[in-house]
């Protein structure tokens, strides 16, 4: 693909195209792409915690349990004062509709297929066990897979371990990036 064709467009917006995105996807914040956030030297615990977000310490690292308090819909409630780390992240569909490397559709579809494959393993949490929605899709999966007997593991259980390493292994592949 030629990837200057893309922008040649003048009527393609690329800070518009990845506002769309960001808004269809929320990934990042709503505790399926990630499980916690590290804060950076330069955020406020004050401030961040005053804003609603409900920071917790671990061996001097500052951090806040995905999903987000501030993820509220698709949009972040605090926007104009997020963390460093959310105002930095972009994960590789925006950064491929950025860099025009991939189209904005093409980016949707992968949201929409990682949406999909995430409802599906909602479903099979559902009918596993009842698991605090507050909490990421991998620790709602881990409890789920944790069975109180060994006798308890049944093949659904086996479809939403299977189901999930499927979605980690895509969320890896078409979303998260290095470091």
């Amino acid at each position: 693909m030629n990837t200057s064709s893309m922008h040649e467009n003048p009527d393609f917006n690329t800070q518009a195209a990845t506002a769309n995105l960001c808004d269809t996807c929320g990934m990042c914040c709503d505790g399926t792409l990630f499980d916690s956030t590290a804060l950076g030297p330069s955020d406020s615990e004050r401030k961040l915690s005053s804003l609603g977000l409900r920071i917790k310490r671990k061996k001097n690292l500052l951090f806040f349990l995905q999903p987000c308090a501030a993820h509220c819909g698709s949009r972040c409630s605090i926007y104009e004062n997020r963390p460093t780390r959310c105002r930095d992240f972009s994960c590789r569909q925006l950064r491929g509709v950025t860099l025009g490397e991939i189209t904005e559709t093409s980016a949707r579809k992968k949201v929409s297929e990682a949406r999909e494959r995430v409802e599906a393993i909602r479903l099979m949490i559902d009918r596993i066990v009842e698991t605090n929605p507050k909490r990421s899709l991998a620790r709602r999966v881990a409890n789920a897979l944790t069975p109180k007997s060994p006798d308890e593991r049944t093949l659904l259980h086996d479809s939403l371990e299977s189901a999930m390493n499927d979605l980690e292994s895509f969320l890896d592949q078409e979303f998260r990036v290095g470091g």
